[in-house]
């Protein structure tokens, strides 16, 4: 398996994925958890991706700086909102640049979506796939789509997830060997 995972390792991160993982929480406390460890994981991601750009406003006796991102940049988050709705709606208030598409984990489903919704002209696109627990091979061919038909190249493209399972890997490991996957945990 040649696959580049990237495990977190972030106290805090090990912390809240040691009670995702087991089934013994409440509702509410798992939401919670699992909402900021996909904060972090997307803040891990994103550091290296995301490109901003200074821009200097001169005022009259000072000169005023601001930050904006690099509008020939795309970003895009692929994931089940009904799992992950947590994270992604406090991420869409942080960049707000940012674009989400929504799939159900069923292929009939992305294979339409998707591939109308990416902008394949622009070829400065970043696609995380985000899942809290990755334990299907739904997303082998999510990936076949996004390179094949897409035609996006798979070191732009970034797994995210909390946990994942390990015979998962070694097929991805298979098939993708450059594919970048950040996790807190293998199971």
């Amino acid at each position: 398996m040649l696959l580049n995972i990237y495990l977190i390792s972030h106290p805090i991160i090990k912390l809240l994925s040691r009670s995702i993982i087991t089934s013994q929480i409440n509702q509410e406390k798992y939401d919670y958890n699992s909402k900021y460890i996909g904060l972090f994981l997307m803040y891990e991601i994103m550091r290296k991706y995301i490109k901003i750009k200074p821009i200097y406003i001169k005022q009259i006796s000072y000169t005023k700086e601001i930050y904006m991102l690099n509008k020939n940049q795309e970003y895009y988050v692929i994931t089940n909102l009904l799992n992950t709705y947590q994270t992604i709606g406090e991420l869409q208030i942080l960049i707000p640049n940012i674009k989400i598409l929504h799939i159900d984990n069923n292929k009939q489903l992305f294979d339409i979506n998707i591939i109308k919704k990416i902008n394949t002209l622009n070829k400065n696109i970043h696609i995380i796939i985000f899942d809290n627990i990755l334990q299907k091979s739904w997303i082998i061919e999510l990936i076949e789509q996004l390179t094949n038909e897409n035609n996006i190249y798979i070191t732009d493209i970034h797994i995210a997830c909390i946990a994942c399972y390990n015979q998962l890997l070694e097929k991805l490991g298979q098939k993708y060997p450059s594919l970048n996957l950040y996790t807190t945990k293998i199971i």
